[in-house]
């Protein structure tokens, strides 16, 4: 019964998504909008995204999930910074976890 309730909260969130997506394609050329607002949902939407990065980041459900994890983030916006491309980011900060890790860092 538990897999139900994901599986309904996966294919809802997906019909909104589109939707969303669709009334956008639909009322963005029919709607204007002033350079200032135009400029605060693009910010709006990078704050919601970093929010949810942080978030993800530092906690594991309600507890704090570890001076590892939030090295090897650190570690990938250090490789981000200096223009890696994505897969180094992403292997290099999963291999900075997991050495932290197995050396005995939480």
């Amino acid at each position: 019964m538990h897999s139900n309730f994901i599986l309904a909260g996966i294919v809802l969130l997906a019909v909104g998504t589109y939707a969303i997506r669709f009334a956008g394609y639909r009322l963005g050329s029919r709607m204007s909008m002033s350079p200032r607002v135009r400029a605060m949902l693009s910010d709006a939407a990078t704050v919601l995204l970093l929010a949810v990065a942080v978030t993800t980041a530092l906690f594991e459900g309600s507890q704090f999930s570890g001076i590892a994890r939030v090295l090897g983030v650190l570690f990938a916006v250090f490789l981000a910074w200096r223009r890696a491309p994505l897969i180094l980011i992403i292997l290099g900060a999963a291999a900075m976890t997991a050495l932290l890790r197995y050396l005995g860092v939480p």
